[in-house]
């Protein structure tokens, strides 16, 4: 007789990157009530609660499903205020998420001033040497900083943050996905700005991280991509004929079975060369990072081509 195992639905947290450091955070804070088992548990009981659900209803992503997340964030951060000191690295780690789901929502003030409290217990405990946090985690919430100004349309703090945070990214890793990525919003906000020239020079930089990374695949689609946005950049800056020599080079990395994509090297989505206003993919609705399938083409590749690079 054959017996049914039910289904069980499985949760992947690694969209938030930051699973590690919650974890030691959660660590330290169950340490504070080593004295006393009792609040220990307890302590634990509204972790389980409020983190775990919290977490869960992220990842499901839906409105209604943001709105229970955030109820249980707050929730946890008023009980963790009483019973934990106010730069505890457990606060740090419920203010990121929190920070999120409020950017998922596009409530980008209260988004940001969670972010920047965040920000503040992390440079407080690094400074103090402690050893819950890492660059990894001061570069993500950099970044997510910076997302959220660039959102704004704050540009110039948008730019220090990316720069900030490009300075933590590189030293972990000179050539990654999250280089990339930054690199391209730093060209945006450049071009945002109307300096035209550093955008150039930035998005430039994205195309040689890249094309090391897919181990100088140069018909790669994020590669053909970049150059159709610095033949984009080159048409508002006036420079047409630096242009056609660029959509040109684009054109002749299309595959010759795929005249589609060929045609897109040469015109934007939005009607001609330089129709569409937005410096990434237009397909998106998002101008501001990687697309999902140029960033996950490239992930692909580098962990075939580059294993190394990949893990770093």
């Amino acid at each position: 007789m054959r017996i049914e195992r039910p289904t069980v639905k499985r949760y992947n947290f690694q969209r938030s990157d930051s699973y590690f450091a919650a974890s030691t955070a959660l660590d330290s804070s169950s340490a504070a009530y080593d004295h006393h088992i009792g609040k220990q548990s307890e302590w634990l009981c509204n972790v389980a609660e409020h983190y775990i659900l919290g977490m869960i209803a992220e990842q499901r992503g839906g409105s209604n499903d943001c709105r229970e997340a955030k109820h249980h964030y707050n929730r946890l951060l008023s009980l963790a205020r009483v019973k934990l000191d106010h730069r505890h690295p457990y606060i740090c780690t419920l203010l990121e998420r929190r920070g999120a789901v409020l950017f998922v929502e596009r409530k980008l003030q209260s988004s940001i001033l969670s972010y920047l409290a965040c920000l503040r217990i992390l440079e407080h405990q690094q400074s103090a040497e402690s050893k819950v946090f890492n660059r990894a985690d001061l570069s993500r919430v950099l970044y997510a900083i910076a997302r959220v100004l660039h959102d704004k349309e704050e540009l110039n703090d948008a730019l220090r943050m990316y720069q900030r945070a490009l300075i933590c990214q590189r030293s972990l890793a000179e050539k990654s996905l999250q280089v990339i990525t930054t690199l391209c919003n730093i060209s945006r906000v450049h071009h945002l700005s109307g300096d035209y020239d550093e955008a150039l020079t930035t998005n430039k930089e994205a195309i040689e991280v890249a094309t090391s990374l897919v181990g100088g695949k140069l018909n790669h689609p994020f590669l053909i991509h970049r150059l159709k946005v610095e033949g984009n950049l080159l048409v508002e800056a006036g420079r047409l004929g630096e242009a056609m020599h660029t959509f040109a080079d684009a054109a002749r990395r299309c595959s010759e079975d795929e005249p589609d994509n060929m045609i897109s090297a040469m015109i934007d989505v939005g009607g001609g060369i330089g129709g569409s206003d937005s410096q990434e993919d237009a397909h998106a609705g998002d101008c501001s990072v990687l697309t999902s399938r140029s960033a996950s083409a490239l992930a692909q590749i580098t962990t075939l081509a580059h294993p190394a690079a990949a893990a770093g």
